[in-house]
């Protein structure tokens, strides 16, 4: 029996000296068993009804790995076969028991757990009665195996069925032990910073932290509150998912070309102050939105309003216009369609003889009083200013008649105008377009000497003639 004991302690303190890879590796068994005689009458295995040999069992978990789990039991009971045998058993044994639910075969965390064992053991029989050879009361070596199933209620117990066959190798009786009991943990799992996670899996205990990270905090380096997993900048304080953004307009400052003034993402974080599309650095107006480099034109002549003399109107001399090109805008030009001289007033030049010939002619222009006749002493100046129309086609004639005060007023402005139209009418008959002349009366108005002289009535009975550009 000793031989058997010391084989028995030995096996145990083997299969007990594996570290503690689990948080919880202790667990007590306590079962009811009923035994079934099984030496020479098998029978009476499978008579489950009769629970006249029932009994407990006690028994101490110990996890190794995940497929294997060591125990040690003690179990006492009845074992009686109708009037042939009957007697107290007692067995203690040490099992090795293997998992199937350990990722190879079930899942880790099935609720149903189905478990194999083989083991060695001390069988004690005493009170024994009946006839069964010439068996004695004494200890037995046994070889107990079998299986048995492990129903997860909670984490930390369970409920437990077995079936063990209690083979023994000398000459005593063998029989069946079927249990079920419930199990329990011996151990409380300590989780001394509250994180969720056991301190023997925890690689930090002391400090809160996710499972993701073994239960240790994420670090946060530059100490910007933004942990490093999430930190795109990890070793350097930022308040743009930890990243430095000096101006604070939502560009990191090692994307940003101006980090140090708040822009805009289109232009890699340059302002636009006045929103035109044109960064400050480019505009010519950063305050003032424009189209012509980032400057107003209204009236879009490509010369900003700032420069040009007609802002609202579209020319190309300092933005005003130019009709025709003479380099005199046309709001100061008298001739805007005729390119012309700024000595005329943006007209083209006259040439002397011209206006020579005209002022000969204004002079020699003569009607008698009340007349619209032309006197024969005008002819000549008139055909020299035909002459010199037809040589310079590029100017018309505006005649304009006038008489002198006397008679009625009314009269007097009919009569200026027929003395414009003799005077017209003889420019025609020497070959001029009548195109370029035009005439008109004004009476009275505008005299040019005394009306109460006959000198001066005779000077204010006349036709001027001003030339004209069309």
């Amino acid at each position: 029996m000793r031989k058997y004991l010391m084989i028995m302690m030995l096996g145990f303190f083997a299969l007990t000296s594996y570290a503690q890879t689990q948080d919880d590796p202790w667990w007590v068994n306590i079962e009811l068993t009923n035994n079934k005689f099984s030496y020479r009458f098998w029978e009476s295995l499978f008579d489950f009804g009769q629970l006249d040999n029932s009994g407990f069992r006690v028994g101490v978990d110990r996890y190794l790995s995940k497929s294997w789990d060591a125990e040690f039991g003690f179990s006492y009971g009845k074992l009686r076969h109708e009037n042939i045998f009957e007697g107290n058993v007692t067995d203690v044994d040490l099992k090795a028991v293997y998992k199937l639910t350990n990722g190879r075969i079930f899942k880790e965390d099935s609720k149903v757990a189905p478990f194999l064992f083989l083991g060695v053991g001390l069988n004690s029989f005493s009170n024994i009665q009946g006839f069964f050879d010439e068996f004695e009361e004494g200890t037995y070596a046994t070889i107990p195996m079998g299986a048995g199933i492990e129903f997860k209620v909670t984490e930390g117990a369970s409920i437990t069925t077995k079936a063990s066959y209690k083979n023994s190798i000398q000459q005593a009786p063998s029989y069946m032990q079927y249990s079920v009991g419930v199990s329990f943990s011996l151990g409380r799992k300590k989780d001394s910073d509250g994180d969720g996670i056991y301190d023997k899996e925890d690689a930090c205990p002391n400090q809160a932290g996710p499972a993701e990270n073994r239960g240790c905090p994420w670090p946060d380096t530059d100490g910007d509150g933004v942990l490093d997993k999430d930190d795109a900048c990890p070793s350097e304080a930022g308040t743009l998912g930890g990243c430095p953004d000096t101006d604070g307009d939502g560009i990191k400052d090692s994307e940003d070309t101006c980090p140090t003034v708040a822009g805009i993402a289109k232009f890699g974080g340059c302002p636009d102050s006045d929103g035109d599309g044109v960064q400050d650095s480019e505009d010519q107006c950063p305050n003032v939105a424009g189209t012509l480099n980032g400057c107003p034109d209204q009236d879009g002549d490509g010369i900003k309003d700032s420069d040009d003399a007609c802002p609202t109107v579209a020319g190309t001399l300092n933005g005003c216009p130019d009709s025709d090109g003479d380099g005199i805008k046309d709001s100061d030009d008298t001739c805007p369609q005729v390119a012309g001289i700024a000595a005329n007033n943006g007209c083209p030049e006259v040439k002397e003889e011209v206006k020579e010939a005209l002022d000969l002619a204004v002079k020699n222009i003569q009607f008698n009083s009340g007349s619209d006749v032309l006197k024969t002493s005008s002819y000549a100046s008139l055909n020299q200013v035909a002459e010199l129309m037809k040589e310079n086609t590029t100017f018309g004639l505006k005649l304009s008649g006038y008489t002198d005060s006397t008679g009625n007023a009314d009269k007097n402005l009919e009569l200026s105008k027929r003395r414009a139209n003799a005077a017209r009418a003889y420019l025609i008959a020497q070959g001029v377009d009548e195109g370029r002349l035009s005439a008109d009366g004004f009476g009275i108005a505008n005299p040019v000497a005394d009306n109460n002289t006959r000198e001066g009535r005779a000077a204010n009975r006349r036709v001027e003639l001003e030339i004209v550009f069309e």
